[in-house]
């Protein structure tokens, strides 16, 4: 039986973190030769995340204090990882973590890691339209957004990745672990894939469900963080 680990950067979310580690519990990832190690990085959060994080049985609780940013908690649950695949795990309720199973399944010879498309699952279901991918909920700023990255991505990187935003991001732990990571916010995502792509690294995506939430119920992403992909992904083009 192979380990995964489930890294999950949570910043003030103590509403949704308890729902979510009893799904994540659930998903029977053992059927596909996978147990789960589950790991929630406590990014200095100022309700009661870490608290109820630690009253779950079997999950492993790391704190950072003061708030250092979404990616260097990711970075904390890499370094504290023991599986041989790292899943990255929002800590809201916007996926849906029986798509783990279709990012294992796409574990194929070749590939190494696996990215969970937003945009594939919403063109599956609903085809072309205006905003061919775009979930109904979703703001078109946003949309818009990760459209240019993948141009912007393919214009620096040669591949075509359809959703480099998403959060569902299966990793090969041994490539991630000897990473010097240089980031420590939403952009340490794009700092991986681009050294992902740069080492050699096959990406593959699936489809995946997608529920976005608004600013008013906790979504944490500015229109800056866009800009700063943008930076972040021109520069480790080139930056070791």
């Amino acid at each position: 039986m192979r380990l995964l680990s489930i890294v999950i950067p949570a910043y003030n979310e103590a509403e949704s973190i308890g729902k979510l580690l009893a799904i994540i519990q659930s998903i029977p990832t053992e059927t596909l030769g996978y147990e789960k190690e589950i790991i929630v990085v406590d990014d200095g959060s100022k309700d009661k995340t870490g608290e109820i994080a630690r009253g779950v049985p079997g999950i492993k609780v790391f704190t950072q204090v003061p708030n250092q940013g979404k990616g260097k908690a990711v970075q904390r649950g890499i370094r504290e990882s023991t599986g041989e695949l790292i899943l990255i795990q929002d800590a809201d309720l916007e996926y849906d973590p029986n798509d783990y199973l279709v990012l294992l399944q796409a574990l194929k010879p070749g590939v190494d890691a696996v990215y969970g498309s937003r945009t594939l699952g919403q063109f599956s279901r609903h085809g072309w339209n205006v905003c061919p991918g775009r979930h109904p909920r979703q703001g078109f700023g946003p949309w818009l957004a990760g459209v240019l990255l993948t141009l912007w991505t393919a214009i620096w990187y040669g591949v075509w990745i359809t959703d480099t935003l998403t959060a569902y991001k299966l990793y090969p732990a041994k490539a991630v672990r000897a990473m010097q990571l240089r980031t420590s916010g939403f952009e340490t995502d794009h700092e991986i894939t681009a050294r992902l792509v740069r080492g050699g690294y096959n990406i593959s995506e699936v489809p995946i469900a997608y529920l976005p939430r608004s600013v008013e119920e906790g979504k944490k992403i500015k229109p800056s963080d866009g800009f700063i992909a943008v930076w972040t992904l021109f520069k480790f083009r080139f930056a070791q």
